[in-house]
């Protein structure tokens, strides 16, 4: 007989764990989980959920979308992180979501005020961002364009959800999509905030924006940081501490009240990690 657990019920589990453990979820676990499984019930049956980002803010999850469906289970998702752009960001400050995927730190920045750059390269994810951003009256920009060193065209690969990423090889297949420059975006303006979550490629789009860094024109950088770099770039994510300090910058992590703590730069970490300018310490 075989006793090996069905994936939908180790998947299921998995769920579960993330639920009943989520800081945001804090004394109304239950209702967590309830949340979960009608969700869940509904995701079976073809059907969307409408979830809310924020206080005041709305988006569509699918049950098979990673980054909408983590909203639904624990909103806000990046517990840590995203309390950290609630306290920084004021209304009217300039905000810029890099890899914006569906839209959840998009939302959550305009809800806090922002006004809101997202920028997302996929194709099935900038519509689905499109969609997101149509729900509610947020000054929320979209570009449905990569970002890297230079202007041009790359390609993309498909059908990974929430880890799609650049393709640096044209004979590697994917999709073909035009990337920018940071510097281009932004202009002459200044970003209290940049997220920047592009798996593995963050150095290309940081070098791309070397005039708004030089001239101090980014208050507080989130970065993704872990082991992606090295399998696209062949390299760690030593150079992008490097260049961030020539810039004056400084390495953090925040706490559960979205505090920030001094952290020690490695080069690959589990976690994303934050590059501030002092004054925003």
């Amino acid at each position: 007989m075989n006793w090996a657990v069905p994936s939908t019920v180790r998947n299921s589990g998995r769920v579960l764990h993330y639920v009943w453990t989520h800081p945001a979820n804090r004394g109304a676990r239950l209702s967590g989980v309830a949340r979960a499984v009608r969700f869940q019930v509904r995701g079976r049956l073809g059907l969307r959920t409408l979830t809310r980002v924020g206080q005041g803010g709305r988006m569509w999850a699918e049950l098979h979308c990673s980054a909408a469906s983590k909203v639904v289970y624990a909103p806000p998702p990046d517990w840590n992180e995203m309390m950290a752009w609630r306290r920084i960001l004021t209304p009217g400050d300039l905000f810029v979501d890099v890899g914006s995927n569906v839209g959840a730190y998009a939302l959550w920045a305009a809800d806090a005020g922002a006004q809101v750059i997202a920028v997302e390269p996929g194709r099935d994810a900038a519509r689905r961002l499109r969609e997101n951003v149509a729900l509610n009256d947020f000054p929320i920009t979209v570009l449905e364009c990569g970002l890297a060193d230079r202007p041009g065209q790359l390609q993309l690969t498909t059908g990974r959800d929430s880890t799609n990423h650049l393709l640096l090889d044209p004979a590697a297949g994917g999709e073909s999509i035009a990337v920018d420059t940071l510097d281009n975006v932004l202009g002459d303006r200044f970003a209290t905030g940049v997220k920047i979550d592009v798996e593995g490629v963050e150095r290309l789009v940081l070098d791309g924006a070397r005039e708004a860094l030089r001239q101090r024109r980014i208050g507080v950088l989130q970065l993704e940081w872990n082991g992606m770099s090295r399998r696209l770039l062949g390299e760690d994510r030593l150079p992008i501490a490097a260049l961030l300090r020539e810039c004056g910058y400084e390495f953090v992590r925040p706490d559960e009240q979205g505090l920030f703590q001094d952290t020690e730069v490695t080069a690959t970490a589990a976690e994303d990690i934050f590059a501030v300018l002092p004054e925003y310490r």
